[in-house]
């Protein structure tokens, strides 16, 4: 598993290798989540606030898109529209109650 580990200071990486795996910083590890065509998803599973749960990464260039709210905000439409082509075995369970929940509204 490749792990990035971040310096004091530094919010987030502007770029990952590909096969990075956990990216830990001084706010918390994020775990590689969910991946569409075009993006790849790191999730803070201990972070509840939507401003830094989510890290975005083009797969074009491996560069940061968001590492804030409108990151979390794709995420959830992925999930919810169902485009994603990987999901990380802790996402699977999670996929699937958000899922349900939202069938339910």
């Amino acid at each position: 598993m490749k792990t990035l580990t971040m310096s004091l200071g530094e919010c987030s990486p502007k770029k990952i290798q590909a096969d990075t795996k956990l990216i830990c910083s001084w706010n918390g590890r994020y775990h590689r989540a969910v991946e569409t065509k075009d993006f790849i998803y790191f999730c803070n599973y201990q972070e509840g606030d939507d401003n830094g749960s989510t890290k975005m990464y083009r797969k074009s260039d491996l560069s940061l898109a968001s590492d804030n709210y409108f990151g979390t905000n794709d995420l959830f439409g992925v999930i919810l529209e169902k485009t994603y082509t990987y999901l990380s075995h802790s996402m699977k369970y999670n996929v699937k109650e958000m899922q349900k929940e939202h069938e339910q509204i």
